[in-house]
């Protein structure tokens, strides 16, 4: 017998919404993001957060919990309508582009991803006339998935209390039942939620538009360390941040590109959105000032308490850009996401450069935004593309052309990727290479070699003087300084200040070999010889893969480098030189007979100065 009033429903609410609350935020700190974003949207000029422990531990060890997370505005509130249809799944209240919204769904897939109840105020005529509902997962089944019919219930004083930016109209929003939250007392949930609000919202808090306000409660009392959210900028162009002395009040990066748009460091896209319109894309890139990854700037010394040898990437500012890793992508003034798939993340250079791409909400779908308005998938999957892979030996414009005929969703984004992976991030990663490459730091990595050469030639001039040496006792140490100097400047492209900082390394040691690196893109070769008066010096040519495979890979953030990276890198390297052997083989066959037994001979003279090289005498290892 079948009942005719029973229904069958093809998901059950209780299932659907237990399923809901796996819905993709990526931390708490994100979920509290689509609250501040409600109260922006709401034209707030003052957002509350705060994060409120209970007064009692669960035993005599254990730390004071937290047990609510509420987030207040000083917007122009929700009436009934609007207050009801905010907590439903899927519906939304917002439909326009115009704003940080994307849907307007956040309020219910948010709060039900951290908490099993979610309480909401919101008031148009004063706090004492607020409207009040909630969603509460215990109560709802498949007889009871209505949203409750909002009541006139005042704003409970504690939390007028506790809020300095109450106004005639806003929204109070609070958590409870806490069972998603990833950590414990309220201070560290809010020390962890500044920097990812800071970064989100740092355009809207430098600029002064609205003031996100972090507030640690216990019970119904206020805190220490109650303050407002600062700007987390991971260009580091913003002159007052999150960033640790001594750049907390000055930009620690400076911008960087020629600019097509009459600034430096920005170029703009116009892009053709679903509508037909074409939009400005807006890309920005900064690079790393020398005083942040330098001491010996004049003018700009590190603070005291930071030893001026430390490694740069060590300093508490270093630390922080390191979790400032990414492409920031930008979406009407609020950060969708810091996208790390445009870097090399076991590289510790990365984190001195910075790239914003801004585009407006007509563009969501040419990007691929997601509703929770934590990424922009489409853009993000190019980060890998090779479109060689894809155009069986058509050009890059014919590969373009076609998949635009095709209608390739792809097509629109295609001219930026290519600037910012293969022209910005190329020359981002050489003038950073070439920042720190007369550093007292980055000397040191050559010093070793450096110091059994130079004990090399010294028995080899005892043993069998030759006629350079000899030539170097016809020039004072005044000359040969200064022809080094000259190398060091014209040739090999360092700083006058870093020029005489490698020459008196040189004079004080009484070195007689010294290594440099030098930018020669133009040279097949990948070290260069010369014989100054005094010091044989060897140039490596940055510009030679042979450096990057085999020599940086070695030399370059072997510190900060895990097992699996450093085995990675010493097959990397073990690779390159095992092609070098390979490249000397087949110029040897090329070279013809005439030629074969004078190269032949070279090769073997040089294994034999070589082993000289590399044998170490036992006094000196002992």
């Amino acid at each position: 017998m079948i009942d005719g009033d029973e229904k069958y429903p093809i998901v059950s609410s209780d299932m659907t919404i237990e399923a809901m609350r796996d819905s993709g935020y990526k931390s708490t700190a994100h979920a509290i993001a689509e609250l501040i974003d409600n109260g922006i949207e709401a034209e707030a000029d003052v957002v509350e957060l705060f994060a409120v422990e209970g007064t009692e531990r669960p035993s005599a060890r254990s730390r004071f919990r937290i047990e609510k997370i509420a987030v207040m505005d000083n917007g122009e509130g929700m009436d009934r309508e609007t207050l009801r249809r905010s907590l439903r799944f899927g519906v939304g209240s917002r439909r326009d582009r115009k704003g940080i919204g994307r849907f307007g769904v956040g309020l219910p897939n948010s709060s039900m991803s951290q908490c099993k109840r979610v309480d909401v105020w919101s008031w148009q005529n004063g706090p004492e006339n607020a409207l009040h509902t909630f969603l509460d997962l215990s109560r709802i089944d498949s007889n009871d998935a209505e949203v409750p019919e909002p009541e006139h219930l005042a704003l409970p004083k504690e939390w007028q209390n506790l809020s300095q930016g109450l106004g005639p109209s806003g929204t109070l929003v609070v958590w409870t039942n806490l069972d998603r939250v990833q950590w414990l007392g309220a201070r560290t949930t809010l020390r962890h939620t500044e920097e990812l609000i800071g970064r989100i919202y740092r355009r809207y808090i430098a600029k002064g538009k609205c003031r996100i306000r972090l507030v640690p409660v216990q019970g119904w009392d206020e805190l220490d360390g109650a303050d407002d959210a600062r700007p987390n900028d991971p260009l580091y162009l913003t002159e007052r941040s999150s960033t640790p002395v001594p750049f907390n009040d000055k930009p620690m990066f400076r911008p960087f590109g020629a600019g097509s748009v009459g600034k430096i460091g920005v170029e703009r896209f116009m892009v053709k959105g679903i509508d037909g319109e074409s939009y400005p894309v807006t890309v920005r890139a900064s690079i790393a000032t020398d005083a942040a990854r330098r001491s010996d700037i004049d003018g700009a010394p590190w603070p005291e308490g930071i030893s001026p040898n430390l490694d740069p990437g060590h300093t508490p500012w270093g630390k922080h850009a390191a979790r400032n890793l990414g492409v920031s992508l930008i979406r009407a003034d609020r950060e969708l996401d810091l996208d790390k798939g445009w870097v090399s993340t076991y590289d510790p250079v990365e984190r001195w450069w910075g790239i914003e791409i801004d585009f407006p909400p007509e563009l969501d779908e040419v990007f691929g935004v997601t509703n929770n308005k934590q990424a922009a998938t489409l853009f993000s999957q190019l980060s890998h593309f090779d479109w060689k892979e894809e155009a069986e030996g058509a050009t890059r414009i014919e590969f373009n052309e076609r998949l635009a005929e095709e209608g390739d969703p792809r097509v629109p984004l295609l001219e930026i990727v290519h600037y910012v992976r293969d022209e910005l991030i190329t020359r981002l990663r050489k003038d950073l290479a070439e920042q720190r490459r007369g550093t007292r730091q980055s000397r040191s990595r050559h010093a070793p070699a450096e110091k059994q050469a130079d004990e090399a030639v010294q028995r080899r001039r005892a043993n069998r003087p030759a006629p350079a040496d000899a030539a170097d006792s016809e020039t004072t140490a005044e000359e040969s300084a200064n022809e080094q100097r000259k190398s060091l400047i014209e040739r090999h492209k360092f700083s006058p200040s870093d020029a005489e900082r490698l020459i008196e390394e040189r004079i004080t040691n009484h070195k007689t070999v010294q290594l440099v690196t030098s930018r020669n893109p133009d040279s097949p070769a990948f070290f260069n010889v010369e014989f100054i008066p005094g010091v044989l010096q060897v140039a490596l040519n940055m510009d030679h893969p042979v450096y990057e495979d085999l020599v940086a890979v070695l030399d370059e953030g072997v510190e900060e480098a895990g097992q699996s990276e450093l085995v990675d890198r010493l097959q990397r390297a073990s690779n390159a030189f095992k092609l070098l052997l390979f490249s000397w083989a087949r110029f040897e066959f090329e070279s013809g007979s005439k030629m074969a037994e004078r190269i032949k001979d070279y090769r073997q003279d040089w294994g034999r100065v070589s082993k000289d090289f590399l044998t170490v005498d036992e006094e000196d290892d002992e």
